[in-house]
């Protein structure tokens, strides 16, 4: 008997390990491991620009591996095995859907796996980018790498985190990392004021994601995402070994199921928990009016790590506020409680990055200005409770990303050929007159990128702009959705001026004494290629990117 009871529980054991779905993430904590042991042994500061870029190519080639083992890891589940059975009572019905581990801290379902992929091969492209700058940067610690690899471990948790607690340590993990780039370069005033501009609004935002997760576990007892979808949807959904003391469950066999939907509806308590969660989001994509710390904190850090806040770090925080606002609080509930809140907060992004950026003259700032404008349309697409909405956003981020790689990557490759030893790295416009004399390529290219951030076709922008408008548009019969969209449309007609700026800069400036840049070698432009001529192919067939996005909303519901 003993013996069966051996077997049994390594026969259980084993049947355990295909719900054990973080080996990439594994994958990455042993590679920082790794190197963090070999470089120590093997280098010092002062050989650190002989091996900064092989070290930045080989955490590229890491992270790569870590998306090969994704898509062919056999315990992730890539199809959506969401089934309903009705029950012979009639009063409820099981939903069989994701793989959660850890407790349930952890999801895995065809959501978290694109996200989490887009995030990896993002970071993966963006340390190929950055390879060839940090010489001129002088970032020579290799713990700058290491660190910025810190943060994608926290961003790709925070793609499959299923709790409060869990989603508050991924974006803790990748937030301090976050403080420590923006404030790497030591004898730059200008870096060291802007971590700690970020550091004080980073904890600002944890305090009001803290006081919001007391409030919600204060009113329902759990932080488990699975369990306020039980709690908070309308529909009678299987509570998996959870028993409520208040509750009413009826079970079947070993199986308990919820029969009161109207139990846990809106309440004082979790509305102010909800809004002070959103509210510490929005502080972290840089949405209006929480957005003037990303203004100083892009212009003083480095580039490579400015390049890193605007780009890389943005897809994770919607997939959270997705995840807590459609999955886990469901549609009818508390929608209330949110859309409006985020109608405005949106509308209000979008005026601020389109005005404010029309007399910008830095490049960093008018980029960050540009991130708040987008992230605006995102969250007014998001405000409109559409399950529909949620594909759009993820189509409209991904192509945000390639985009951002793209023009990020150009700013960095505009190397002085003489340099002030004074100068922050600080580019402004007035430093690309002479751009398409000494490089005309490096312009054609960096037009075709403004093009595509101000939504003008033939470039993938355009489409982007235009799903972000189609959930607001489907709600006509809603007036403040009507004028919403009149006025996100107006606005992105007035920002397309300083996109445009850009271009006339470049190729409509009769100046004759300007800036020179170095020429940029072969692989730098086989890459760029790769990158805009993916932004061509997405404008003239979407249909790909969209079945992927339309594959990674279905897995939620």
């Amino acid at each position: 008997m003993n013996m069966q009871n051996k077997i049994s529980s390594g026969l259980y054991s084993t049947v355990l390990l295909n719900s054990f779905t973080v080996f990439p993430e594994y994958l990455i904590s042993v590679s920082i491991l790794y190197v963090l042991i070999v470089m120590v042994l093997v280098t010092y500061n002062v050989y650190g620009l002989m091996i900064q870029k092989a070290l930045s190519e080989c955490i590229a080639l890491m992270l790569f591996m870590a998306c090969y083992l994704m898509i062919n890891d056999d315990l992730i589940p890539f199809e959506i095995v969401t089934s309903y059975d009705h029950l012979e009572s009639g009063r409820g019905f099981v939903i069989t859907s994701s793989v959660v581990t850890f407790n349930n801290s952890m999801i895995n379902d065809y959501f978290g796996f694109f996200t989490k992929f887009v995030v990896c091969f993002s970071s993966a492209i963006y340390f190929m980018l950055i390879s060839s700058s940090l010489k001129e940067q002088r970032l020579i610690s290799f713990e700058y790498l290491l660190i910025t690899l810190f943060a994608v471990l926290g961003l790709m948790l925070l793609c499959s985190s299923n709790d409060l607690l869990t989603a508050y340590l991924a974006i803790e993990l990748s937030s301090l990392a976050s403080y420590i780039l923006a404030s790497f370069k030591k004898t730059s005033n200008y870096s060291i004021e802007s971590g700690i501009k970020y550091f004080i609004t980073g904890a600002i935002s944890s305090a009001f994601f803290l006081l919001g997760s007391s409030f919600i576990y204060g009113f329902t007892g759990s932080i488990n995402f699975t369990v306020f979808s039980a709690l908070f949807n309308d529909n009678n959904i299987l509570l998996d070994s959870y028993d409520f003391a208040g509750g009413a469950l009826f079970s079947t066999g070993n199986t308990f199921y919820f029969d009161q939907p109207g139990l846990f509806q809106s309440s004082f308590a979790t509305e102010v928990g909800l809004a002070l969660i959103c509210l510490s989001l929005f502080i972290k994509l840089a949405l209006a009016p929480f957005h003037l710390w990303s203004l100083d904190v892009y212009e003083g850090s480095p580039t490579s790590a400015a390049f890193f806040f605007a780009v890389i770090s943005k897809l994770s925080i919607f997939v959270l506020l997705i995840r807590l606002c459609f999955q886990s609080y469901g549609f009818i509930n508390f929608s209330a409680c949110w859309q409006s809140y985020s109608l405005f907060v949106g509308l209000f992004s979008v005026l601020v990055g389109c005005f404010g950026g029309l007399k910008q003259r830095k490049l960093k700032t008018l980029l960050a200005y540009s991130s708040t404008s987008h992230m605006g349309y995102s969250l007014v697409a998001f405000s409109t409770n559409k399950s529909f909405a949620i594909q759009m956003i993820l189509f409209a981020l991904v192509i945000y990303i390639i985009t951002g790689l793209c023009t990020w990557f150009i700013i960095l490759l505009l190397k002085l050929k003489k340099t002030d030893p004074g100068n922050k790295y600080s580019k402004e416009l007035g430093d690309l007159v002479l751009l398409r004399k000494s490089n005309p390529s490096l312009a054609f290219v960096f037009a075709l990128t403004m093009f595509s951030v101000a939504g003008i076709p033939p470039i993938a922008g355009f489409i982007s702009k235009i799903s972000l408008f189609l959930p607001v548009l489907a709600l006509s019969s809603y007036m403040q959705y009507i004028a919403a969209a009149l006025i996100s449309f107006l606005i992105s007609l007035i920002s397309t001026f300083y996109y445009i700026r850009v271009i006339k800069v470049l190729y409509f400036e009769s100046v004759l004494v300007g800036k020179l840049y170095y020429p940029i070698n072969t692989n730098q432009t086989l890459t760029l290629s790769i990158l805009v001529f993916s932004l061509l192919f997405i404008f003239v067939n979407p249909t790909l990117l969209y079945l992927f996005t339309c594959k990674a909303k279905l897995s939620l519901f």
